[in-house]
């Protein structure tokens, strides 16, 4: 049998490549850890490095900077959501099914991950220096219910006159607002869910 390569893991992976995926994969789930907690503002990339039991100067051999690292914590979050969304349409063949679905999965995430949402959708924008190339939450999400809008509006199911962008834009809004609300109120997840869809179905519906 042959002798393995020097300096290659098994499977073909160098052992610097692994221990790098491993150093990543720490420090994200520290981001994750405090950037829920704390927030984004109150997280430094010091805090992080010292969640993830790793050195200040590992963290930016991954992120250029806390903004860097926290883009990538939200879109491992809306990656992660988006599978939860395409299960629950499948089930889904008109607009009311649609929205509920749609609204079964975000708060299905949300109890499977207590707080990633709320602060994924922190409106760092500002903070940008450019063109960042990646898209904020909010707008990924928004182009989810654009999608879904424009394909009801094509079938007749939701109002012909209907800004989908726009109104895509305000269900995200609402859906942030209204959970913050059901949290603070203690409200029944189904009552929640149930409330939020009948006032969409009858604001969208033709």
């Amino acid at each position: 049998m042959q002798a393995p390569i020097a300096g290659k893991a098994e499977g073909g992976v160098s052992g610097a490549a692994r221990r790098k995926l491993e150093s990543r994969r720490k420090l994200m789930a520290a981001a994750r850890k405090l950037f829920v907690e704390r927030g984004y503002h109150e997280t430094r990339p010091q805090d992080i490095s010292r969640e993830a039991g790793v050195g200040h100067g590992t963290f930016y051999l991954h992120f250029e900077d806390k903004l860097d690292c926290f883009l990538a914590f939200t879109e491992e979050a809306a990656n992660e959501l988006e599978v939860f969304l395409q299960n629950h349409l499948a089930r889904a063949s008109s607009l009311e099914d649609g929205i509920r679905e749609i609204l079964l999965a975000i708060f299905e995430y949300s109890d499977a991950n207590p707080g990633v949402l709320a602060a994924t959708l922190t409106d760092v924008s500002v903070l940008s220096k450019g063109d960042t190339g990646r898209k904020m939450p909010a707008d990924r999400w928004a182009e989810g219910w654009i999608a879904a809008l424009e394909h009801w509006k094509a079938d007749g199911e939701a109002v012909a006159d209907l800004d989908t962008r726009l109104a895509g834009y305000l269900i995200v809004g609402a859906i942030k607002q209204g959970g913050a609300y059901g949290f603070r109120q203690k409200l029944e997840r189904d009552v929640l869910i149930d409330g939020m869809a009948r006032l969409f179905i009858r604001a969208l519906k033709k």
